[in-house]
């Protein structure tokens, strides 16, 4: 009976044990170097092309830097998607440059590589997305006194993580913030991610009919379980932290779609709730309806059911931006 006692126990102790363990999220870190000028600026960007002139890089999977050739009133660092590159933002880009800004589109590590089907994109990690958006930070306070910072789906996510953590942010806009998986409740897919980040990466296709024909050329076709897994456990630690780092931005605007079949809206609707009631005034949630069919990725024009026509005019809105000519 004693030796039963003891080993319901240590299984217990084990269960338990195990259940720390993969509840345990990392200590996600970001240290800013921020460039004090213009010409600091462009010397980091320059070391950044540099670095990745010796990948296997597609045209279109590169950083951006798009400049007036001088330090502006305002400038925006985009953050891509996480299957995505920088090409992904880049008819944005060019909009918010015309209207007079300065703009970086920096690439994450593992994204943009002419093999399509590689085997590294799943070991893109969470941290890895906040090392983007910190290289974009850095370059941008030398471009520009205003910072404003965008993501999309999981660079929203980490963006989201910037604006609880780093100064030096004016806004911050999350389109289509990937905080959970639509149409799945919260804590099943937190509990997933947690074993998935740890069990071995295996990879799932985007449309399983459609496979590497997928649209556009540049973004990949699959998906890796650690990549989508490590942008769940960065949500946890910005959703985990909601009451202990108020916003230190100073404004947040978090668009979403009631057509987004990627991303849990409901989800994001509960978190923007919170932001708004611990900094009031300070964060504006919008949502396409239905009818209009704006799809997760609102930004990419060269996706199949871009509807950018729509979703341009909002983004430009909420960022204060009024493109040249209007």
């Amino acid at each position: 009976m004693k030796r039963r006692r003891l080993l319901s126990l240590l299984l217990v102790c084990a269960t338990v044990g195990l259940s720390i363990w993969l509840w345990r999220l990392p200590d996600f870190v970001s240290i800013p170097e921020p460039k004090g000028d213009y010409q600091k600026a462009i010397e980091t960007f320059s070391a950044l092309e540099k670095a990745e002139s010796a990948l296997p890089l597609r045209p279109e999977g590169r950083s951006r830097l798009l400049t007036q050739g001088h330090k502006t009133e305002h400038a925006f660092v985009l953050l891509h998607g996480l299957t995505n590159c920088p090409e992904q933002f880049i008819s944005l880009a060019h909009i918010l440059h015309e209207s007079g800004a300065n703009v970086v589109v920096p690439r994450a590590r593992y994204a943009g590589f002419a093999d399509r089907m590689n085997a590294v994109q799943g070991l893109q990690s969470a941290q890895d997305l906040l090392d983007q958006a910190a290289v974009g930070l850095d370059i941008a306070s030398g471009l520009g006194d205003h910072i404003s910072l965008v993501g999309l789906s999981g660079g929203a996510v980490a963006a989201a993580w910037m604006a609880q953590n780093r100064d030096g942010i004016e806004s911050v806009l999350l389109v289509s913030p990937f905080f959970g998986v639509h149409g799945q409740p919260v804590a099943l897919i937190d509990g997933i991610s947690a074993v998935l980040v740890r069990a071995p990466n295996f990879y799932l296709w985007w449309s399983a009919k459609k496979k590497e024909a997928i649209a556009p050329s540049y973004e990949y076709p699959r998906f890796g379980t650690h990549c989508i897994a490590d942008a769940i456990e960065l949500s946890r630690d910005v959703r985990d932290h909601l009451a202990s780092r108020p916003l230190r931005a100073s404004r947040m605007a978090i668009l979403t779609s009631a057509c987004d079949a990627a991303a849990n809206s409901e989800q994001t609707s509960q978190l923007a709730a919170q932001w708004e009631q611990k900094n009031p005034g300070r964060v504006l949630i919008y949502e396409f309806p239905k009818a209009l069919g704006i799809p997760h990725d609102m930004i990419d024009p060269n996706k199949p059911d871009a509807k950018t026509q729509i979703a341009y005019p909002t983004i430009l809105e909420l960022l204060g931006v009024n493109p040249k000519g209007s």
